[in-house]
């Protein structure tokens, strides 16, 4: 289907309407906010709830988005690659000497973008979270978590970590400074790599989830402290907890892997343009490689099936709807945000109390059903 071609918008857009409405009628506590572009047109832009106890959710409040960071992150490291004419068979101790230790020289940048080098938790306990020199060197002093197969795990906290790392390799910059120089500033978006200090209090604050994840191979693995899925959860920063996400210092900290506060005006604005052109930034080469898997199958953090472009998670088991081509990123809790290049499409969904689990749980994929009126498969 031609970007061009987008089927009933305003039958879509009246689904997502009700769909929202009665999701807000569910909450007791709490907010949300979700938002619809299209080839850079805003078609959707609905908030409503509370940001904070007695604080009604503005157009203009910002949430954080957890795990959905690292597709803005991988966004901004391709773009690097791109500028400087890096392919992606590069090894990764070419640009970063230091992480050819302990059998890593081989890996290459396409492998550690899609979560195949190994790396998805870090083996020295106790590091901050905000301490980037420390984590990306015992990162790179490391071996790898599993012998190299072309198997894949989730990097949920050391993905940020490398790909700052890259970037820094690459431009001499920090990713945050990076996409605030490139893109932020310049495109005026309201997403955030450490809010700023003006901010912080417009944040809507973040509410833990009321029940625990369902039982399953996820929580067994998680409940096992010794495991790669709790190692890879936990570290290096320890258990973050909503409170400890709310905090000033948390809000205006740069975590690449999870940490961004966004708007979902300014999320689905930001994929609409991967949807369609770029709008100038990124070449077709680079577009066809975020919506190209190259990770596919039983995931060895998230137990479960899962799939992988270059730091974007692919659709091959039906995340964001019935779009073949569609990519983007989950976070804890149920946001979500991804591009549909077959329909020119950039969504987004950010609410502030969480649901149980690491991948999209009923409440947003009742969203993205209500948005191509399919049937909600659990």
């Amino acid at each position: 289907m031609p970007a061009t071609e987008v089927p009933d918008i305003p039958r879509a857009c009246e689904r997502l309407r009700q769909a929202f409405g009665e999701l807000l009628d569910g909450n007791t506590a709490g907010g949300a906010s979700l938002a619809l572009w299209h080839q850079g047109k805003q078609l959707l832009s609905l908030h409503g709830g509370e940001a904070s106890a007695g604080r009604p959710w503005q157009a203009e409040t910002p949430c954080l988005i957890w795990s959905a960071s690292k597709g803005i992150s991988s966004a901004v490291t391709l773009h690097a690659l791109q500028e400087k004419q890096i392919p992606l068979t590069t090894r990764v101790a070419d640009l970063w000497h230091e992480f050819a230790a302990a059998g890593k020289e081989r890996i290459t940048l396409e492998e550690l973008l899609s979560h195949r080098a190994g790396l998805a938790a870090i083996d020295k306990k106790g590091l901050v979270i905000t301490d980037h020199a420390s984590v990306a060197e015992d990162l790179a002093s490391q071996s790898p978590n599993w012998d190299f197969d072309g198997s894949h795990g989730y990097g949920a906290r050391t993905f940020g970590f490398l790909l700052d790392e890259i970037v820094r390799r690459v431009f001499g910059e920090t990713l945050a400074d990076r996409w605030e120089r490139v893109f932020r500033n310049p495109l005026g978006l309201h997403l955030w790599f450490g809010l700023p200090e003006a901010l912080v209090e417009t944040a809507a604050t973040v509410i833990p989830p009321k029940s625990l994840p369902e039982p399953g191979p996820f929580s067994k693995a998680f409940s096992d402290s010794s495991s790669l899925t709790r190692r890879a959860l936990s570290e290096p920063g320890g258990t973050l907890t909503p409170s400890v996400m709310n905090t000033p210092a948390m809000r205006g900290a740069s975590l690449p892997s999870l940490g961004a506060i966004a708007t979902a005006d300014s999320l689905a604005r930001f994929y609409s343009m991967l949807a369609s052109d770029g709008g100038g930034l990124f070449q077709p080469d680079t577009l066809a490689l975020m919506r190209t898997t190259l990770a596919k199958g039983p995931d060895r953090v998230l137990i479960d099936r899962t799939s992988f472009s270059v730091g974007f998670m692919t659709n091959d088991f039906g995340v964001y709807g019935p779009s073949r081509s569609a990519f983007g990123h989950p976070g804890a809790g149920g946001s979500l945000a991804f591009a549909d290049p077959e329909r020119g499409l950039g969504f987004a969904f950010i609410p502030s109390s969480m649901n149980p689990g690491a991948l999209p749980g009923p409440r947003t994929q009742k969203l993205v059903s209500a948005l191509y009126g399919t049937t909600v498969t659990q």
